[in-house]
């Protein structure tokens, strides 16, 4: 069958041509793919930009009746945010005002026009084809930028790799499962996971499988022994899952970020057993490292110091330092063409542009296309010349050096929310293995109010009340509440009631009526052993991505304080 779809041929950088071809791995889609075609009006998009072809095929308005003549923007200078912001408001300015004062902020300005006096190039952006009908692998000069960036960014192990637009994560990871998901399979999620990838594929009757995790994620000794020990006639009927649904870095809701090592191991296993692995990464450029404590000297070796002074660097080489020092994707490993990868503007240039990409082997990004033809097609045209001209406006090193400032900004948040812990709570440093997956460095904190003298006199700060883990990536902190020390849990499991489900859903109202609000951790249940709200704990995500400083410390002292209240410490 004449698809009509043509891989692009532009580099992908010096060493594509000694790497290896995707292998086919068609027989993963389901019925549904299968029997998708080309669309037929889509066909037409082909043969239109020939030149000198005189088109009256499609029903396509004049772009003289589109009311939009020109679009303009003012966009922040690619360096507008410092590399090593302030950990603490300056005296008499918050940092915010600081960092967002009109003359601490340079901008840049643009105009997209109708028509564009060199209309050939593929690079070129204008109204008159942006807000006109697309093919739905989008203008060509986004994907050109989009595999410059994957080429010296992820470095992909196998050459025929292409990348495809989309309307976001969410939307593309939806075209995913209706790429590969059979109705009723199992899909492989870390025992927390992101709710909404779960939502996508339960109109499928398909049911998570949870991996148990550690402090990287995934740990590959589980996902072993689920797939090597899968028996159909125990899983009623399950086939073994072909498909695995993973947030390797700032992992959503935990904050879990898997290094080198484990991905290898993990796609090893993965290729033994046949398993797409969908790599779902709205987070990794905003991988920030540990969290130092105020006063404590770093714990870096000398080489990861040297590293992290060396990525504060203006320029070329802070940008690569920069590069160097994110995990390696997936795609990095991937010398089958089974990983998906999915990223997304969202979190570093703006959400409502909607705007996102999948990197793929031909195959499957043949296969997505078709399905976005008759879905979503395009995406907006208004985000896609926005975003490009931004893009283009600040070339790869620019748009580098762009994320390594926005990767700043929520290193400092980061920092602002860990620091209001050790402000208003006593912590000890330690490894909760019952309460967060082995190996996690976790934080407990108690009250930092002596119930009475004698305890003052012998520094006791009476019983556990929260444990959380510092995340090195991502905009969330993750905790757990130590519900088993309340007075009323014995007393409520003896009635034969959940009593961590009772105490964390009362607990997370008194929050709310005291006008601060966390994410209840049973959103994000994958399934897991820890997940499902046993021994005694409950668990909540809190986001240090929006409140301001000020905020930031009230909301955690209120937090303190409902706590003491709900515990009955004071």
């Amino acid at each position: 069958m004449d698809t009509g779809f043509e891989i692009a041929t532009e580099p992908r950088g010096e060493a594509s041509a000694s790497l290896p071809q995707a292998k086919d791995l068609s027989h993963h889609f389901n019925q549904t793919t299968k029997n998708r075609e080309a669309s037929t009006l889509k066909e037409l998009y082909r043969y239109a930009g020939v030149p000198g072809m005189i088109t009256m095929a499609g029903g396509i308005p004049h772009p003289e009746v589109f009311p939009f003549e020109t679009l303009s923007a003012t966009i922040l200078a690619h360096d507008a945010f410092p590399l090593d912001p302030p950990r603490v408001p300056k005296k008499g300015k918050s940092l915010i005002e600081w960092l967002f004062s009109p003359t601490s902020l340079p901008t840049t300005s643009f105009t997209i026009p109708k028509w564009s006096p060199k209309p050939v190039d593929p690079k070129t952006i204008q109204l008159s084809t942006s807000l006109q009908y697309q093919a739905a692998t989008g203008p060509p000069a986004l994907p050109l930028f989009l595999r410059e960036y994957v080429s010296k960014v992820y470095k992909p192990a196998y050459s025929d790799w292409d990348v495809l637009v989309n309307v976001g994560n969410t939307d593309g990871w939806s075209k995913i499962i209706n790429l590969l998901a059979e109705k009723g399979d199992a899909i492989l999620v870390e025992e927390w996971t992101y709710p909404s990838a779960v939502n996508s594929f339960l109109p499928y009757e398909c049911k998570t499988v949870p991996i148990k995790m550690d402090k990287e994620g995934m740990l590959p000794e589980h996902l072993e022994k689920v797939l090597s020990e899968w028996n159909e006639e125990e899983r009623g009927g399950k086939k073994r899952p072909h498909i695995m649904y993973t947030i390797p870095t700032g992992q959503n809701p935990t904050g879990a970020t898997m290094e080198a090592e484990r991905k290898k191991q993990l796609y090893k296993i993965c290729s033994k057993y046949d398993v797409i692995i969908c790599e779902d990464e709205p987070y990794y450029c905003l991988y920030t490292g540990e969290w130092t404590p105020k006063g404590s000297k770093s714990d870096k070796s000398i080489l990861a110091q040297r590293r992290a002074d060396a990525e504060k660097k203006e320029g070329s080489e802070g940008n690569q330092a920069f590069i160097k020092n994110l995990p390696p994707s997936y795609l990095h490993f991937d010398v089958d063409g089974r990983v998906i990868r999915m990223d997304t503007f969202s979190k570093t240039s703006a959400p409502g542009s909607r705007l996102g990409w999948i990197t793929a082997n031909p195959q499957f990004i043949e296969r997505l296309t078709r399905i976005s033809e008759t879905s979503t097609q395009a995406p907006s045209g208004f985000a896609t010349a926005l975003t490009t001209v931004m893009l283009q406006k600040w070339g790869f090193e620019g748009y580098i050096r762009w994320l390594r400032g926005v990767k700043a900004t929520y290193n400092m948040r980061k920092t602002w929310m860990c620091d209001a812990f050790e402000d208003v709570f006593h912590l000890e440093f330690d490894q909760n293995k019952s309460l967060f997956p082995d190996g996690s460095k976790t934080i407990t904190c108690y009250s930092k109010t002596p119930k009475n003298k004698w305890d003052e006199k012998k520094g006791l700060h009476g019983p556990a009340l929260v444990t959380f883990t510092p995340p090195t990536a991502g905009m969330f902190v993750f905790l757990g509440v130590h519900i088993s020390e309340h007075p009323d849990y014995d007393k409520l499991t003896r009635k034969g009631e959940d009593a961590t489900h009772v105490l964390v859903q009362k607990l997370w109202t008194e929050l709310a009526d005291n006008l601060v609000l966390f994410a209840p951790g049973w959103y994000f249940d994958g399934g897991g052993e820890h997940a499902i709200g046993g021994k005694g704990y409950g668990y909540f995500r809190l986001s240090f991505s929006i409140a301001t400083y000020e905020e930031t410390y009230k909301a955690i002292r209120t937090f303190s304080q409902v706590l003491e209240k709900f515990f009955k410490t004071k």
